[in-house]
């Protein structure tokens, strides 16, 4: 073999290597807990674990700063240079999360106020004022501080500003906060005739005379006004977040800076969007068997696991920047929240390759070491509290090795989306107080689609109403009840230029502002859809209006939360209302609009509905995907680094049947896999397209 071809294979071998590295695989540490002798130890397991980054700092602050005048980092300095002797990088958070007692004694104007208008008291987090300039002043200099002290530091990636915005109890009250409002209604609105105006306040004689007179809006307020303040606060939080970004990236601009959103991605009171444009990437604490969109919506005891709905959360994460993102906090097991189902061995594996899949550049699982006490005393960690490994911590190894070597050779593999479903934040805010249907939630409608979707193994994004929509095929828009002309005439685009475009009830109901189009619907919405809107209803969840599908007539399906009623014109009527006296009119219509197809559903369709349409809806999308299970359970991602590839894995306790579009090659076993292959029970699988 001649030296070319030796220096050709270690080069190659080298940069697979360092793919590979280029994971962040770790977990939550809080060295503050115990004693900084301790810290070896950790880090000599935690490097024979596989873990080589951890993320720590978030609430410290205490520890960092002891009082007013006091700055201690020392013991946060020699824990980042003792992990970094084993080669284990530190992302660090600024602590601003859970404020220290002696600020609070300081400074009790600090704490939010709620709608009641009492002062909250001292003792849990998440509640002290954004908008408060003394709060802001203290997370400024922490900030600062931190950046100073770590300027140089190469153990140190990058930072996670705070913890989990917007979760808990959010939105304050205080005199700040009304003031702040008003200032921000006067610029968007710039007169007040004009907010009059829009928020229609001439109805029960709430006309103001001038912005000093601006009401900070509880639910149930006038709609116009509580949206605008779900708005506002939003932006606050975005503007505490930039408060301590730019401090730091004034101090070294080489911090990549980031933020976790909680909820495992479903917070919908913080506009990811807009958040995701001041990050260097974005971040999400993804709990798949605890905290589900559910938990933002209620009740939290319904709950059938699907691995949809954690893809979703990734998507939604990936959909914000379209670039790589990181799981900063991973479920390991029990949380500190109501556990709904036991966390069998195996689970957490699947879950981290899901993430890797889903296009994660880093999986840090929550906590490393179990708290011995306190409030999330029973978040179970990768160790239990006497730091002994056991069947956990071998999961995390073993998943740690496998993670690297599919890294080394996918690359920096990125999901292919041939679908897309919009999400806006604005819509979500819109239906919040219940009034334009009162058991309707959003998200419950965006998953339903976007489920469907991953049951055929489409690979989908979830995006903004302002990101490109030329680039899917097929675009689904759930309920869009705040229409604006740009994603009017977005959509009749696309649909032009032969996209597939899938229209719900309740879309275009309203303008941004929450005022009506002076009609039932957005006439360039019906244009599109091919309708001409007669009446709407909308109804409680306990009742449903029966469908029958054209394509199906023998089967019965169910609608329900909205009825839209309406004429079709010159479109092809796929489903009827069988019940009620709806008896016979359309409910789903398919219509061609330039060398597109569009879809108008006209009520809030049940998952065996919605399941049963998409092969057609895919079909006229021309979308096939490269591979399909059978079986719920099994989460097939189409992802595209130094080659394409199929990523597969089963959530089922069976072995699966995975048909493939052509012959494929296993790239852990070098297999050759013919059109139809099989995948373990509670396994993975990743296929080399040909």
């Amino acid at each position: 073999m001649s030296k070319h071809c030796l220096f050709g294979i270690l080069m190659l071998l080298i940069s697979s290597i360092t793919i590979g590295q280029n994971y962040h695989f770790g977990s939550d540490y809080y060295p503050e807990h115990f004693p900084l002798k301790d810290v070896a130890r950790d880090a000599v397991l935690m490097k024979a674990g596989g873990l080589n980054t951890v993320r720590m700092g978030d609430f410290a602050w205490v520890k960092m700063q002891p009082n007013n005048n006091t700055f201690s980092l020392d013991w946060l300095v020699n824990t980042v240079d003792t992990l970094g002797k084993y080669n284990i990088k530190t992302l660090l958070c600024t602590p601003t999360a859970a404020i220290p007692k002696w600020m609070f004694d300081q400074h009790p104007d600090i704490m939010q106020v709620t709608e009641t208008g009492q002062r909250k008291p001292y003792g849990k987090r998440r509640h002290a004022c954004l908008n408060n300039e003394t709060y802001r002043q203290y997370s400024e200099a922490i900030a600062m501080q931190m950046a100073k002290a770590f300027a140089n530091n190469d153990n140190v990636m990058g930072f996670q500003i705070d913890n989990e915005l917007m979760a808990e109890e959010p939105y304050c009250y205080c005199e700040t906060c009304r003031l702040k409002f008003a200032d921000w209604l006067q610029k968007k609105y710039k007169t007040v005739e004009a907010l009059n105006s829009e928020w229609g306040l001439t109805f029960w004689s709430e006309n103001l005379t001038s912005f000093n007179q601006v009401f900070v809006p509880r639910k149930g307020d006038n709609p116009g006004c509580f949206v605008d303040y779900q708005d506002f606060y939003s932006d606050c939080t975005i503007e505490y977040f930039n408060l301590q970004r730019n401090a730091i990236k004034k101090i070294a601009s080489r911090f990549k800076v980031t933020h976790n959103i909680c909820s495992s991605g479903f917070l919908y009171k913080l506009d990811m969007y807009k958040l995701a444009k001041t990050c260097d990437f974005l971040s999400f604490d993804n709990y798949p068997h605890t905290w589900t969109l559910e938990n933002e919506y209620a009740p939290v005891d319904n709950f059938d696991f699907h691995p949809a709905m954690a893809s979703m959360a990734l998507s939604q994460c990936r959909g914000t920047l379209h670039i790589p993102f990181w799981v900063t906090e991973s479920q390991i097991s029990r949380t500190a929240g109501k556990q709904r189902k036991m966390i069998e061995p195996g689970k957490v594996r699947l879950w981290s390759h899901q993430e890797l899949s889903h296009g994660a550049n880093a999986t840090l699982f929550f906590p490393y070491r179990t708290f011995e006490n306190a409030h999330e005393q029973m978040m179970n960690g990768i160790l239990d509290a006497d730091n002994v490994p056991r069947r956990r911590y071998e999961e995390v190894k073993q998943t740690s090795k496998e993670l690297f070597k599919i890294k080394s050779i996918i690359g920096n593999a990125f999901p292919i989306a041939k679908a897309a479903v919009i999400r806006d934040f604005k819509c979500d805010w819109a239906f919040e107080d219940g009034r334009i249907s009162a058991d309707f939630r959003y998200m419950r409608h965006i998953y339903s689609y976007y489920r469907a979707l991953r049951e055929q193994s489409i690979t989908t994004d979830i995006i903004s109403p302002n990101d490109n929509l030329l680039q899917y095929p097929l675009i689904i828009v759930p309920a869009q009840v705040l229409m604006t002309p740009e994603l009017s005439i977005k959509l009749k685009q696309a649909a032009e230029l032969g996209t597939t475009v899938v229209i719900t009830c309740m879309t275009g109901l309203r303008d941004s502002t929450m005022k009506s189009f002076g009609g039932l619907l957005n006439k360039e919405i019906e244009t599109l859809a091919g309708i001409e809107m007669q009446e709407q209803y909308a109804l409680i969840k306990q009742e449903n209006t029966k469908i029958s599908i054209a394509s199906n007539p023998t089967k019965e399906f169910t609608g329900g939360l909205w009825y839209d009623v309406f004429n079709p014109l010159k479109t092809e009527v796929l489903a009827t209302y069988q019940s009620r006296f709806l008896k016979g009119k359309p409910a789903v219509v398919r219509h061609k609009a330039g060398k597109g197809i569009v879809y108008y559903i006209g009520t809030v369709p049940s998952d065996e509905l919605i399941g049963d349409f998409m092969p057609k809806i895919l079909s006229d999308a021309s979308i096939v995907p490269l591979a399909k299970a059978n079986d719920k359970l099994v989460d097939i991602t189409e992802v595209k680094g130094t080659k394409k590839y199929v990523y597969a894995i089963n959530f089922s306790d069976i072995e699966q049947t995975i048909d493939l579009s052509s012959s494929m090659k296993d790239i852990l076993t070098n297999e050759k896999v013919m059109k139809q292959t099989v995948i373990k029970p509670m396994d993975i699988r990743v296929f080399e397209v040909n």
